[in-house]
């Protein structure tokens, strides 16, 4: 009997910890992410400047072509799928930095 209540204080202990944890985690992700957090109005304020959201947009496509690029790599490796994604992604890091400029100055 006494190896039961002390198998069940461990249980209820180590549910206990996960629970608070859980909740924690929880929270600090919604009060960071939530519809009302901080990094959501940190984005909103970015992209109301037509600058800072065109360097956003453009961050992303050089990263879909990135992503783009890894997964064609993955099926065959030709040099007309190099070529066309490095120009691609040089463009758009030129345009990227005049963006930069544009901000900064």
């Amino acid at each position: 009997m006494e190896r039961l209540m002390h198998e069940t204080r461990e249980t209820f202990t180590t549910l206990m910890v996960f629970s608070c944890l859980a909740v924690g985690i929880i929270g600090a992700v919604f009060y960071t992410m939530g519809p009302d957090g901080w990094l959501v109005e940190r984005v909103r304020v970015a992209l109301l400047d037509p600058n800072l959201s065109t360097l956003a947009a453009l961050s992303a496509v050089i990263g879909a072509l990135a992503l783009a690029k890894r997964l064609l790599d993955r099926r065959n490796s030709s040099a007309l799928n190099n070529l066309l994604v490095g120009a691609v992604g040089l463009g758009g890091f030129v345009i990227i930095l005049q963006s930069v400029r544009t901000v900064l100055s």
